[in-house]
């Protein structure tokens, strides 16, 4: 199917009503609403919304990866401008993965949890919203940062990446790693090292502690700039000292 995005207009809407649809969150659908051509537009790719009903709802390392794959593969054309639209995440949250969304992302019975709840993982709210909350933004973020890695297949790097939910925070939310590839790639490989040993820097301390040291070294180098060589001395010595 060709993509589509909510309108502005419709979107705010939605988020004005999540308490009036928390029916339609818990158990219904929006597919009247969003069939209505004044609700949305379309933009010229494509997007397999097939492969997207094949997610896996499970909270889960290895479904998490899965579906980071899966849906970067159903939507290979997706440009990182579009991916930033809150737009065509929304749309789809509210309509092919729906489903998914409410599978995985239990909505709680309290009303008033419910309503946060939904905002964060139905919509994109907030600066992190579309690469840390949305329930189909967040892998295809996730997926894209990992393609980029030098040296780990994208299967390699997402395992290594998702596998504990502290370190990714660490790595992903601050720019010294995550907007550097270079950094990145060293540091998701030493990670993929220790994974399949004895997974020592996956503990929450030393990790939080090396990611300090870098981002210490970060404002005085430009990490981006420097040899791989000389990046790889460095995670090295972060990590391990």
């Amino acid at each position: 199917m060709k993509a589509r995005f909510f309108k502005e207009k419709y979107l705010k809407e939605l988020e004005l009503k999540i308490e009036d649809n928390l029916e339609k969150y818990r158990s219904g659908h929006f597919d009247f609403e969003a069939n209505i051509p004044d609700h949305y537009f379309e933009v010229a790719f494509e997007i397999d919304d097939a492969k997207l009903k094949t997610l896996l709802p499970a909270n889960k390392n290895e479904a998490e990866v899965k579906n980071c794959i899966l849906i970067f593969e159903a939507m290979k054309n997706l440009t990182p401008f579009h991916a930033r639209d809150a737009r065509l995440w929304v749309y789809l949250t509210h309509t092919v993965l729906l489903s998914y969304t409410r599978a995985r992302w239990v909505i709680p019975a309290d009303d008033i949890a419910a309503v946060k709840f939904i905002k964060d993982h139905f919509f994109c709210i907030a600066n992190r919203g579309i690469e840390r909350n949305n329930a189909a933004s967040r892998l295809w973020w996730m997926a894209a940062l990992c393609n980029r890695t030098h040296g780990l297949s994208l299967e390699d790097a997402l395992t290594t990446l998702l596998y504990q939910s502290d370190v990714r925070a660490n790595i992903v939310e601050r720019p010294t790693t995550s907007q550097c590839l270079n950094v990145f790639s060293a540091i998701l490989r030493k990670l993929h090292e220790s994974y399949h040993t004895d997974k020592k820097l996956f503990e929450r301390t030393l990790m939080r502690e090396a990611m300090k040291k870098l981002n210490l070294a970060g404002g005085v180098k430009l990490l981006g700039v420097l040899p791989d060589q000389q990046i790889n001395k460095l995670v090295e010595d972060c990590l391990t000292s």
